[in-house]
């Protein structure tokens, strides 16, 4: 068996594998046979490292053939094909070898020879030899004829045609150029017609439909085709290797497992390309392309489902800030799917966060707000304090869709810092502003104080703590424990452990008197907001209240804590005195008498504190990695009404409220600094005692009001989502705004329904006719008329206006669960428990169609807002997509619910459906396509019961069992703002812990 080498040059490993278990079948069957197998010794190595090696016995390396052999090679074949050489011929012929590695120019040579001279019986002569070109010219003659004939006078123009067409059927493999096998059916009819020529030039040859070079000395020894293969040769080689991944793929049956994957599947794309354009035979087989393509849709539906499992996890997150590091992993490392993007949009809906700069060396000690909130300054253990700008827009409106301005700018920082600061001293701990703003002090570890004018930021004065003019050593009082400006910016307080509370003169930081406190360190110290009182605190848990001017030392201000006192903070009224301690509380203080108005328990010790500026929260950062505010408004319990704020990895350092309100700016052990907007309008409304059955956007956007079981319509004012207006209409099961948004119309548990005027108008106008609890209330289009439907099978229509009755509808045979108008108003769907959907001419009161179809009870039905199509959802899990003007074989079912479908409402430019279910989801799904999955856009602790859309379509409210209106976004497709929203939004990456509670493998 010749040219074995073409078992690594033209096969794959599989090929391979299966030509090597076939010879090992049939010599182990047969003992008596041997193969004898040739190939060039350069290729032994190739095959005794690989699935071939056992197959070797014996190998023999056969060298070039001595000169004297060769007279032999051409005179002996010769006479055995009955031909003579004329006299000195053969001398003459050997001479032209030069040697035995010209032996296949040679066996070219005497070939051409042979069929030139007429065959057996004939005698070649000298001239005949010189006439074919000797050895050295027989192969590149004959191909140089060929080419010239093909081409014609002048030669070719622009890329040569021939040599192009010769190339196909050349690869690279090892650095060596061989043979490629090329089926004729991939030529096109002009690259046919050359090889055609060569064929009966006797240079190619073609089997079965197969072209093949008949003598690899072409492509060595051909000029033409030699330069060509020397100018593309990392074009060949990178070819072959793609053939030979591909072969080995379709050799295997096409399966899934020889598919390309991550790295090589990227290569194989860029490479695939880079191939548009490629010169004359380099052309990539339909094969390649087959087999990249294929990989790449198999790749992307495993990095889609990927991604979507992913967001499922992220959806059940508890920690928002953790879900939009993992839900933005699943889409910039795995596929922006629609699951994937909805999982980031709504874990960007849930979190508070607005700026995150992780920039620092090391610990983020210190932050604090400019006066004016346009600046935020932040000292790190790494040795600076840097400064931002605040963003513009901060303190509007958070926004609602993905991206908008608002949303991005409440509470932005510019990318980077307008100053940054060395700062003397080690380990810079605390960072404050002048009331004025023109002065900026940090202080350190080794109680060294730093100040700098904040207009040039040139460095104004440093000092140290213990550089008192008391007769101190200055030394660093041992360190560093507080740091604070009185209220007129007049003195500045600091504190350290030599138990002295030093005032300085900001202006250059000179000695402006001491207070003497107990020996230990004084970890916080604090201003009454009017200046008249300085408190203080430290190891011993006490806190105390020095007079700010005139005679009296410190007076305890109530009980003391079990440990030492971290933080303190006066309310801006100065009539509370909050006090924080790692005996895990905070303490609430009458600042006129000291005794403890509240505390709060903490599950870690507290390190910092602060009033938001309008004294009704309380921020505390502890010693693990949280932030709480407290709501102190009378009526609120303040641990019900917390907020939390997670996402840091480590201590909270430092709180700082800007002047706003609503923005809180956090330092953390974790080397970041973030900022959060504590006034963003809620994602979740509470209020509701009990079930919330469903809810009703005004028509103008403006109200969203949610029916409840606990008897109680709530109406939230859009877009703030403040305290609500509290309606007491007893137990609803539907509710629905007039068309012009001046009425809610409510439907009861006790079989009435009512009018409630929403703008200043008379009493409720009450309707009473049902036996039964009222299932559903819908509006006709102009506002004229109110159906109400009923668990007494019946569908009523009412005057909007008087309320008197003007129509009975009969056709259900049991409970009537859902009723909506069409858009044009002549027609009303209706449907019941009967599994039925019936439509009805309003006007004259006659059934019009009939509607049949699901497994089970239909709960909710609603027109499409072009009138053209109905949706229901049923109990059989299933939504159904139905023509109004057909059959009811004709509708499209929609799956993917676990369990019964309660609420379904178009989006109002029609273009998405979007439901809800007992398995506590929210979906959205694509009307127009029947196939595609729906994207959950969130889960509920609960049953989710209700649900719509707002007018804009921006967002949709549902209504759960848990008590609560959630409050959703559903996302862009396009993912380009929603990763540059979540770019400044994550606080760390993901940690391996992380990615494996939520499924997301490491990046690929």
């Amino acid at each position: 068996m010749d040219q074995l080498e073409e078992l690594l040059t033209l096969s794959g490993a599989g090929e391979r594998t299966a030509f090597a278990e076939a010879v090992r079948e049939v010599l182990d069957r047969d003992p008596r046979l041997w193969l004898v197998g040739t190939l060039r010794s350069d290729f032994l190595t190739g095959f005794l490292e690989g699935a071939l090696a056992p197959l070797v016995r014996d190998p023999m390396v056969i060298g070039a053939l001595p000169r004297e052999a060769l007279h032999e090679v051409v005179a002996r074949p010769g006479a055995a094909a009955g031909v003579e050489f004329e006299a000195g011929l053969v001398p003459r012929i050997v001479d032209d070898c030069g040697g035995g590695d010209a032996l296949p120019l040679l066996a070219y040579t005497l070939q051409e020879l042979y069929r030139r001279a007429g065959g057996p019986g004939s005698v070649i002569g000298h001239a005949l030899y010189r006439e074919v070109g000797g050895v050295a010219g027989a192969l590149v003659g004959q191909a140089d004829r060929i080419r010239a004939e093909l081409l014609g006078p002048g030669g070719p123009h622009g890329d040569d045609p021939v040599v192009g067409t010769l190339l196909r059927l050349v690869t690279v493999r090892g650095g060596e150029a061989v043979r490629r096998r090329v089926a004729r059916a991939e030529l096109t009819p002009a690259e046919g017609e050359i090889a055609d020529a060569f064929v009966a030039g006797r240079l190619l040859t073609s089997d079965a439909g197969i072209l093949d070079l008949a003598h690899e000395a072409l492509l060595r020894r051909w000029p033409p085709l030699r330069a060509a293969v020397e100018a593309h040769v990392e074009r060949l080689r990178q070819r072959g290797a793609w053939e030979r991944w591909a072969q080995e793929w379709e050799f295997a049956g096409r399966g899934g497992a020889f598919l390309l994957t991550g790295d090589r599947l990227a290569d194989a794309r860029s490479w695939l390309a880079g191939q548009a354009g490629a010169p004359s035979g380099l052309e990539v087989s339909a094969l390649v392309v087959e087999y990249v393509d294929r990989s790449a849709r198999a790749d992307g539906a495993a990095r889609a489902g990927t991604a979507d499992a992913v967001a499922a996890r992220v959806l059940e997150s508890r920690e928002p800030e953790t879900a939009i590091g993992i839900a933005r992993a699943a889409v910039t490392e795995w596929a922006p799917t629609p699951g994937a993007l909805q999982a980031l949009r709504t874990a960007l809906d849930g979190s508070l966060l607005r700026a995150v700069h992780g920039d620092f060396g090391a610990a983020v000690t210190g932050a604090a707000w400019s006066p004016d909130g346009t600046r935020l300054a932040a000292c790190s253990g790494d040795g600076r304090l840097r400064v931002w700008e605040a963003g513009t827009g901060a303190g509007t409106g958070a926004g609602t869709g993905a991206g908008t301005g608002a949303e991005a700018a409440t509470g932005a920082l510019a990318e980077e810092p307008s100053a940054v600061l060395d700062v003397p001293g080690r380990w810079p701990r605390a960072v404050v502003w002048s009331p004025d703003g023109a002065l900026l002090v940090c202080a350190t570890r080794d109680a060294r104080l730093t100040s700098w004018e904040t207009a040039s930021w040139r460095r104004s004065a440093t000092v140290r703590h213990g550089d008192g003019g008391d007769g101190g050593d200055g030394g660093d009082g041992g360190g560093h424990g507080a740091l604070a400006f009185s209220p007129d910016g007049r003195r500045l307080v600091s504190a350290a452990g030599d138990g002295v509370l030093r005032l300085w003169d900001p202006a250059a930081l000179s000695p402006a008197g001491t207070l003497e406190a107990p020996p230990g360190m004084v970890w916080s110290a604090a201003w009454s907001p009017d200046g008249s009182r300085l408190a203080a605190a430290g190891e011993d848990g006490v806190v105390r209240v020095w007079p700010s001017a005139g005679p009296g030392g410190p007076v305890p201000a109530g009980p003391a804590h079990r440990n030492r006192v971290t933080a303190l903070c006066w309310s801006p009224d100065g009539a509370l005195l909050a006090s924080g301690s790692t005996d895990r509380t905070v303490v609430l203080r009458d600042a006129a008498t000291g005794a403890a108005v509240r505390t709060f328990e903490s599950m870690d010790g507290i390190n910092c504190l602060a009033f938001s500026p309008d004294g009704t929260r309380l921020a505390a950062g502890d010693q693990h990695r949280n932030v709480r505010v407290w709501d102190l408004l009378p009526g609120e319990d303040p641990q019900d009404a917390a907020l939390w704020l997670t996402g840091h990895r480590g201590a909270l350092y430092a709180l700082s409220w800007a002047p706003d309100g609503r923005r809180l700016a956090t330092a953390s052990q974790d080397r970041t600094l973030a900022v959060w907007d504590t006034g963003a309008p809620p994602s979740v409304l509470r209020g509701h005692t009990e079930s919330v059955w469903r809810t009703a956007w005004s028509p103008d956007g403006s109200r969203l009001a949610s029916a409840s079981e606990d008897g109680t319509v709530r109406v939230w004012r859009a877009p703030e989502f403040g305290p609500p207006e509290v309606l007491f209409p007893g137990q609803c099961g539907d509710l629905a705004w007039s068309p012009d948004g001046t009425r809610l119309a409510v439907g009861r548990r006790d079989g009435t329904a009512a009018l409630w005027p929403r703008d200043g108008g008379p009493a409720a106008l009450e309707l009473d006719g049902h036996g039964d609890e009222v299932s559903a209330v819908c509006w006709s289009p102009d506002g004229t008329r109110l159906a109400t439907a009923a668990r007494d099978g019946l569908v009523r229509v009412w005057d909007a206006a008087g309320g008197a009755p003007l129509r009975v509808l009969r056709g259900h045979r049991d409970w009537v669960t859902g009723a909506d108008w069409s858009p044009d108003g002549t027609r009303l769907a209706t449907c019941g428990t009967d599994r039925t959907v019936i439509l009805w001419d309003p006007d004259t009161g006659e059934r019009v169609g009939t509607l049949e179809g699901h497994a089970d009870q239909v709960w909710k039905v609603a027109w499409s807002p072009d009138g053209r199509r109905l949706a229901t959802g049923s109990r059989d899990r299933t939504l159904r997509l139905w023509d109004p003007a057909g059959s009811s074989a004709g509708h499209v079912v929609l799956t993917g619910h676990e369990d019964r479908v309660q609420e379904i409402a178009w989006s109002p430019d029609g273009t998405r459906l979007a439901s809800v279910s007992r398995d506590r989801t929210v979906r959205l799904w694509d009307p127009a396509s029947a196939t595609a999955p729906a994207v959950v856009v969130g889960l509920h602790a609960d049953w989710v019961n209700g649900l719509c859309w707002s007018p804009d379509g921006t967002r949709i409210a549902t209504a759960s069992r848990d008590r609560t209106v959630r409050l959703w976004t559903p996302a862009d497709p396009d993912p380009a703002p929603l990763l540059r929203l979540s770019a400044a939004r994550v606080l760390h990456p993901p940690t391996p812990e992380e990615r494996r509670a939520h499924r997301l493998p490491p990046p690929p």
